[in-house]
């Protein structure tokens, strides 16, 4: 997160949490660009260790479907739901 000076106008607040907002959406963008990147062969999934011609297992499809995009997704989602919270919270409390 930003570090915020001690006294912002209105202004100055939402411009930040539009930077803020749009960064972590960035980085969420890049995220899925890199997981198609490395893990995908012509946009469809490609497991992590899989050989051409060969059925993974359920376990390490499993796993490779946690490690290759669900949980790089997730720590990418995660971090821009608090910031869109954070904003969130300081607008209302700034209404009030």
């Amino acid at each position: 997160m930003t570090h915020r000076p001690e006294r912002n106008d209105g202004w100055d607040l939402d411009q930040l949490h539009r930077d803020e907002i749009i960064v972590a959406m960035n980085w969420v963008i890049r995220t899925c660009q890199d997981i198609i990147r490395e893990c995908s062969h012509k946009t469809f999934w490609t497991p992590t260790g899989t050989s051409t011609g060969t059925a993974p297992t359920t376990d390490h499809l499993i796993q490779s479907a946690r490690t290759d995009v669900l949980n790089k997704l997730r720590h990418q989602l995660d971090g821009a739901e608090t910031i869109i919270s954070i904003a969130e919270h300081e607008r209302a409390k700034r209404k009030h």
